[in-house]
């Protein structure tokens, strides 16, 4: 079940697994189009890119079919959650919101 009031989604993809990328479009399209998650700004982490297998964000945007998205903001970053790069990681998360 997905929250009411979401600021960004955040979808997660194997960069290095070409074969899944239609697949993993055709999944992502269902989501976006949950009337919960409906406007709501995407972030695509496209992890993996430590890989020399990992596909570029272009080959992603392709395999996705981003460019069918017109509803909403939508962004690819590249990241490796084994390094690190490209991810943020928030260390003191209180749950309150900002007033």
């Amino acid at each position: 079940m997905l929250k009411t009031l979401l600021n960004i989604f955040i979808y997660v993809i194997d960069s290095a697994d070409r074969k899944r990328f239609e697949e993993t479009g055709q999944g992502l399209a269902e989501l976006l189009d949950e009337e919960k998650l409906s406007g709501v700004p995407v972030l695509i982490f496209a992890n993996k890119q430590d890989l020399l297998t990992a596909a570029p964000a272009s080959e992603i945007a392709e395999g996705l079919n981003l460019h069918t998205i017109w509803d909403r903001m939508w962004q690819i970053q590249s990241c490796s959650a084994l390094t690190e790069k490209g991810v943020q990681v928030c260390k003191n998360v209180t749950g309150k919101k900002k007033q």
